[in-house]
């Protein structure tokens, strides 16, 4: 992220750096809303169900997720790329954060009611796959940004997260979801 503002927006290092403000800004809005609704949303569920819960239930919140991430990484990567201005990317990267933390809360929570035994190694497993990602995308990131920019690139990132997060509705009950 550095990189896109003092490249492109040709911000000193320690400037640029403040635009993590945006990310941080993006995670606890996010993480703050979600934190208030997830369990209403659980218990409304729960209560349609006959009062049993399922750990599905806690999967609604990724829908917002699965269309913000992408429609942040849409708008800094583009935003980057025309040279609009820095505020706009910073919008997007706040989007990119709020889409992150939904995500994860949804994933997390999920994972704690479907496995609620071995909670613990099922966290294990997820935060491991989590962590493979993040190990393994610097490794070809900083390539396809220079050789695409940051527009493509980031449209690429987009799409990703828009097949990888789609499958994410299937588990859901509609039948609890119709009113």
């Amino acid at each position: 992220m550095s990189g896109i503002f003092e490249g492109i927006y040709r911000m000193r290092t320690g400037i640029a750096g403040l635009n993590y403000i945006a990310l941080g800004i993006g995670l606890t809005c996010a993480s703050q809303i979600n934190a208030r609704y997830m369990d209403r949303i659980y218990i409304h569920f729960k209560n349609k169900n006959n009062g049993v819960g399922e750990p599905e239930y806690r999967l609604p919140s990724m829908v917002p997720g699965t269309i913000v991430l992408p429609l942040g990484l849409l708008i800094a990567g583009w935003g980057a790329e025309k040279h609009i201005h820095w505020a706009f990317t910073d919008f997007g990267v706040a989007c990119i954060g709020a889409g992150i933390i939904l995500l994860f809360q949804s994933i997390q929570t999920y994972v704690v009611d479907a496995f609620t035994l071995h909670a613990a190694s099922a966290l294990a497993a997820v935060s491991c796959l989590r962590s493979v990602a993040g190990f393994g995308f610097p490794l070809f990131a900083p390539a396809m940004f220079k050789a695409l920019g940051y527009g493509k690139g980031s449209t690429i990132l987009a799409v990703v997260a828009i097949v990888l997060g789609c499958p994410a509705y299937v588990p859901l009950p509609f039948s609890a979801l119709k009113d």
